[in-house]
């Protein structure tokens, strides 16, 4: 009888276990999704809490809408999965989207979803959610700064206003049968008064401008397109609704862009824009050092400073190879002979070259220079990381001394020459 009961003791125990072990792997499989929003194209206007989330991820399912730039935050092992949607191009249909990522979260993978602006405003990000807590997954969302806000802002274009605008009504443009006018509630929004932020609508400006007039909304009110929002690219045009004709503006190519209708479009009148920062993305190849002696001395006066370091071609997936030469790096920069050598081995390696026709090249010595030219690359030569910074942004740069400043195509720290 005991030996019974102790055998039964043993199995229900031993059934406790592996039903327990089961519960514990199901649970352990699982993974966790995080809707992140990526801003509206500035790189730097994705929040501390949305970089950590891309420095944690397994797999990135991105918009087209988000900066690609923005992705060199992640791991350098991670998956990248383009996913579009961008209006009027192909894209990939909302129900595979979420199947991805119910797939993927599925397979126990820390899961980024990156989309443009915010992904509850007008990003079907609720469309995406709902999916995932159907499959009882966890989901993470993180804000974004959206371009309604952000666009106009960089503009000096504030959206309210304590005498004009105390109401801020943001409206998409686009919809399925193409039928604007029974798609919104025209004669509320023009009594509702305010700011009115138009999305995706830039090709139908003239429409829109027509329908807020039919509802009596005076011809003389201020409105503004602004394409490529919060981008060095960013392009304002300024009118009044009477002005917005079909030949005012070449709209087609104003896509993407934001149209933004209200008195708060004058508040300031004379504003004048912030110097651009040079559009310039450069590249340096180290040999194994994870950030280049030049980035700090140009980091704030260039859209991107990114650093390569050619030995360790193995921690980088092919997926964020491709990103890297997706970004068209304006220059890039050799410090050492080595560096050179283990560049092209890397790219023999990967098959992606990130010298692109419009990279300038730049070495520390003229035997780098040569080794570039043996190889069919123009270099300009030039003799420590001081000099390059300032020939890059000028006065902007930072310049300090450094051990590292490599001269005459030097392979070792070399002395200080300033």
């Amino acid at each position: 009888m005991n030996t019974h009961f102790y055998t039964c003791r043993r199995f229900a125990l031993l059934s406790f276990v592996i039903a327990f072990w089961g519960f514990s792997s199901a649970f352990a499989q699982k993974g966790i999704v995080h809707l992140v929003g990526a801003g509206p194209g500035d790189s730097e206007l994705i929040s501390v809490k949305g970089v950590k989330a891309l420095k944690q991820a397994d797999v990135v399912l991105y918009d087209a809408l988000a900066n690609p730039e923005i992705l060199l935050h992640c791991r350098k092992d991670v998956r990248l999965i383009p996913v579009g949607k961008r209006a009027g191009r192909p894209s990939m249909k909302q129900e595979e989207i979420n199947r991805l990522l119910i797939d993927e979260a599925k397979k126990g993978n820390f899961v980024v979803r990156l989309k443009g602006g915010d992904p509850f405003v007008f990003g079907r990000g609720g469309e995406e959610l709902l999916a995932l807590a159907k499959e009882n997954i966890e989901v993470k969302v993180v804000p974004g700064v959206t371009a309604a806000i952000a666009a106009p802002a960089y503009a000096g274009i504030p959206v309210t206003h304590r005498a004009l605008a105390r109401s801020f009504t943001l409206v998409t443009a686009s919809t399925k049968d193409q039928n604007l006018q029974n798609a919104l509630k025209w004669k509320s929004l023009v009594e509702l008064g305010g700011t009115i932020a138009f999305y995706m609508g830039a090709r139908i400006v003239p429409e829109i401008c027509q329908l807020l007039t039919t509802e009596g909304l005076s011809p003389e009110t201020p409105a503004v397109i602004i394409s490529n929002g919060t981008l060095p690219a960013q392009k304002v045009i300024r009118g009044s609704i009477k002005d917005f004709t079909p030949t005012f503006a070449d709209y087609e190519h104003l896509t993407p862009a934001l149209f933004l209708v209200g008195d708060v479009i004058e508040v300031v009148k004379d504003y004048q824009m912030p110097e651009p920062t040079p559009e310039l993305k450069v590249l340096a190849i180290t040999l194994n050092r994870k950030v280049s002696e030049l980035c700090p001395r140009i980091e704030d006066n260039v859209l991107l400073a990114e650093t390569f370091p050619s030995t360790r071609v193995d921690l980088y997936s092919q997926d964020y190879l491709e990103l890297l030469k997706s970004v068209g790096f304006t220059h890039m920069v050799f410090s050492n002979t080595k560096s050179v050598e283990a560049y092209f081995k890397a790219c023999q390696e990967s098959g992606i070259n990130f010298i692109g026709d419009n990279t300038t090249l730049i070495t520390l010595g003229e035997s780098i220079t040569d080794l570039l030219k043996s190889r069919g690359y123009e270099a300009v030569t030039l003799k420590s990381y001081n000099e390059v910074a300032t020939y890059l942004v000028g006065d902007k740069a930072k310049t300090f001394s450094s051990k590292y400043d490599a001269v005459s195509g030097a392979t070792k720290p070399a002395k200080k020459t300033h």
